[in-house]
């Protein structure tokens, strides 16, 4: 088959986890004899083409008023609405991947996010006989924020604005022959709000090396430490639920630490560390995952917005590693796959307050390293995750293909 993968950003140009685990499949499908091409953007001018091992990647123009994706670049309220409200329906970004379409003849058009390229084309491969496969990775069809979330509370229902900017995307869903999400929660969220109720659906994880990351059971110097170091790893930020994590452990007597890894907003920083001043939370920033993983006991994976299917969940189970995870998003689909794990309610820090307290009543259970089912954690492979989608391209949606 050939396939033409569409994405707003593809590697190195990266703000998340969507990025790294298309360019993860393509090269997976692509390794399986399959022709894949993958569309993406970029800030210039022209298109330009390149080779990732055998994946063609196009980077297309954004036909849009600005790059969206500069660090610490904050437009206007004015210049984010035009900006959402070009997106609806983007000619001129509907024609560049059209002509680009014409030339590869794709046998099967898999879009991802589509920020920047609008669902516009969908019509096209519809007229086209191409069969249409999208993965939903975030809420952006539904949400401008693409996180159903505001105000540090879950969207229940969708603002007027979303609906505004987003329902011809919804008017379009029809067109798309199959969906698929790492999390049944975020299928279900987007059917709930009415958007593709009639379209088979199928739940495919993320590819993730679980069996190269696998960390040593014995980390020196941890086995017969006293207490429990607790960490956190990724975006700091409120939606993560930083602030949760540092109002419920600075609360809990015992002998704990906590490292925290991951950078974000240096004033928001900046206020967490005046904040919580405790000389037992360590301010990591940015460090290997290997590293970091090492160095503690017990992960905790604090989001509060809805996020699809963390991918400090999957590193977790691989390693082995004790979590603490809240009940946000699709996170509970794969918590009990670990081998020690405990939920707690995502809003509640005295809910994670209770878990940790759990936690550090039984230390040395808490710093043992198990490994998870190997037959589940195969439901991640490479082999296993691409060949649910080359089946889902030819028309199996119940079944697998290599």
């Amino acid at each position: 088959m050939r396939i033409l993968i569409v994405n707003t950003l593809y590697p190195p140009s990266s703000v998340g986890g969507a990025e790294r685990s298309v360019a993860l499949l393509g090269r997976a499908v692509a390794a399986r004899g399959h022709d894949v091409h993958v569309a993406s953007l970029h800030d210039g001018n022209a298109t330009l083409e390149e080779q990732d091992g055998l994946v063609t990647v196009h980077r297309l123009p954004l036909r849009n008023l600005y790059w969206p994706f500069r660090p610490d670049h904050r437009p206007s309220k004015p210049a984010r609405l035009l900006w959402h409200l070009r997106d609806r329906r983007n000619r001129r970004a509907t024609r560049d991947l059209i002509a680009l379409a014409k030339r590869i003849k794709p046998d099967v058009l898999h879009t991802n996010n589509l920020q920047g390229f609008s669902t516009e084309i969908w019509h096209w491969a519809r007229a086209n006989d191409i069969r249409i496969v999208h993965t939903l990775r975030d809420y952006s069809l539904m949400c401008a924020r693409a996180a159903l979330y505001r105000d540090r509370k879950d969207c229940v229902e969708r603002c007027g604005d979303c609906r505004l900017l987003t329902d011809r995307k919804k008017h379009n869903t029809p067109l798309v022959d199959a969906v698929a999400s790492n999390s049944r929660y975020v299928i279900e969220t987007h059917e709930r709000h009415g958007f593709f109720r009639d379209t088979p659906s199928r739940v495919i994880f993320n590819i993730a090396d679980v069996t190269s990351v696998v960390s040593s059971p014995e980390r020196p110097g941890r086995e017969d430490a006293p207490g429990l170091v607790f960490g956190v790893i990724g975006r700091v930020e409120p939606e993560k639920g930083i602030e949760v994590v540092l109002t419920a452990i600075t609360g809990v007597e015992g002998d704990w630490r906590l490292r925290i890894a991951g950078g974000g907003q240096t004033d928001y920083i900046e206020g967490l560390k005046a904040r919580y001043p405790d000389p037992r939370i360590d301010w990591m920033g940015f460090v290997k995952a290997d590293a970091f993983y090492d160095s503690i006991d017990v992960l905790i994976i604090g989001s509060t917005w809805p996020e699809p299917l963390p991918r400090t969940m999957i590193e977790s189970l691989a390693r082995g590693t004790p979590t603490l995870y809240s009940d946000a998003g699709g996170t509970p689909e794969i918590g009990p796959m670990a081998p020690l794990a405990e939920m707690y309610a995502k809003d509640d820090p005295e809910a994670l307050a209770t878990q940790i307290r759990r936690a550090l009543a039984d230390p040395v259970a808490w710093r043992a390293r198990r490994s998870a089912d190997p037959a589940l954690l195969e439901q991640f492979s490479e082999g296993a995750v691409a060949g649910r989608y080359i089946a889902l391209y030819s028309g199996d949606a119940g079944g697998t293909a290599t």
